[in-house]
């Protein structure tokens, strides 16, 4: 379960023994560590005169510091009673929205949501999902309808480990970043095409993506992947494609990344509908030729008569696959699904099941021959109000480019 947690932010484990205050907003009297709900502009200690006072008490605890609340009762119970106060502060004292992305409608902390703020921090948007705290789909058997956890069901799964089968598939009413509605995801099991040609790309925060290999060494991603919270970059460990658990079909190492043009991280943090989404895609060159052994999808470039069946809702079906948060190091898929609208920026709007650890990843179709990549997953966001729109960068934006890429790599 801790490597579940630790894919959902970059927290350091502890603090140094001497005082570090090299963030350029150090000593400012405000601060901006974003584990302790701070603005994030400062990674973890860095900006230790300002946030002194949020480590006060025992913090003893291996995982002390990474922000969540470990103690039992109230957090995970992998620290002793008493032995992670820091972190368990703000769900003592009854939380609150300290956190900088707290009341945008999504939830943000660890356990629960995207893991960026952390415990108790962005209780607005979270407390109706305080029921799920540190409940996840790490069992091999969830997504199959029936629940296995002792108490609840079958008992063949570990408590809190298959959460989709025992406390329902709905989302809750006002929350915009897990899935759309209901959640209607499978696991799966990649021991043949589409699966095995879709991976998880590992970074150095301990985080993930997803990717798709569309060559023989060309992986298709998403850009946003390659930058922390902090707007740094994150370095890429590697690419793993079908992974299951502790195997995978092949993997190879990264050896060169190229982002879309013209692509801004800091727009990763902009809720506007009018924001150009439609640079979030990046290509990797591997360092071994895996797609021979794993597969490989192409492309499908969308045509004047898709447009056309899209907006007349007529399209085909589609799936959407990944290695999400809350199932970790297993792939899902949601089969189905559909393309809802296009937008001028070379976006899709969708209605397929994806959360953190998605991105990257692809929404494709079955084509004579084999099967074609139509978009890779970006973003969840309110579009114009209230309504969520479930976001994706469609072949429109990078068809030409990997063509091109691809060409001169080789294939």
């Amino acid at each position: 379960m801790r490597a579940v947690l630790a894919a959902l932010a970059v927290f350091a484990l502890a603090g140094p023994a001497i005082a570090d205050d090299t963030c350029r907003w150090a000593q400012d009297g405000a601060c901006d560590e974003q584990r302790f709900g701070g603005s994030g502009e400062c990674a973890a200690d860095t900006d230790d005169a300002d946030c002194a006072g949020f480590k006060t008490g025992d913090n003893s605890c291996r995982w002390a510091f990474d922000g969540q609340c470990d103690e039992p009762g109230i957090g995970t119970g992998e620290c002793d009673a008493g032995r992670d106060s820091t972190d368990c502060r703000p769900l003592r004292t009854g939380g609150n929205d300290g956190c900088y992305w707290s009341s945008d409608g999504a939830c943000d902390e660890p356990g629960i949501g995207t893991g960026v703020c952390p415990d108790g921090t962005d209780i607005s948007d979270c407390r109706p999902l305080y029921s799920r705290r540190n409940h996840i789909n790490s069992c091999a058997t969830a997504f199959d309808d029936v629940c296995d956890e002792p108490g609840l069901g079958t008992g063949r799964c570990a408590a809190r480990s298959d959460t989709a089968d025992c406390l329902g598939r709905d989302t809750v009413p006002g929350i915009r970043d897990h899935f759309y509605g209901h959640d209607d995801r499978r696991m799966v099991r990649p021991g043949r095409m589409p699966w095995t040609a879709i991976g998880e790309i590992a970074f150095g925060s301990g985080g993930s993506c997803t990717g798709t290999l569309v060559g023989r060494r060309v992986v298709l991603t998403a850009a946003h992947c390659f930058f922390r919270d902090d707007g740094g970059r994150d370095e890429p460990n590697g690419f793993r494609a079908g992974r299951d658990g502790d195997d995978a079909v092949a993997e190879a190492g990264i050896v060169s990344i190229q982002l879309a043009p013209g692509y801004r991280p800091e727009a990763d943090r902009e809720e506007d509908e009018r924001v150009d989404y439609g640079s979030d895609w990046a290509i990797l060159l591997l360092d071994a030729d895996i797609g021979d052994r794993a597969g490989t999808m192409t492309v499908h470039r969308l045509t004047a008569a898709d447009e056309a069946q899209i907006a007349a809702g007529r399209w085909v079906p589609l799936v959407q696959a990944g290695y999400a948060w809350d199932a970790p190091d297993r792939m899902t898929a949601h089969s189905g699904c559909h393309a809802l609208a296009l937008r001028r920026d070379h976006t899709l709007k969708h209605d397929c099941d994806m959360t953190k650890g998605d991105s990257g990843g692809p929404i494709f179709m079955k084509e004579r021959g084999g099967y074609a990549v139509v978009a890779v997953v970006t973003r969840f966001f309110r579009d114009g109000g209230n309504d969520n729109a479930y976001l994706a960068v469609d072949s429109r934006a990078f068809a030409d480019a990997l063509a091109t890429y691809l060409a001169a790599h080789g294939g």
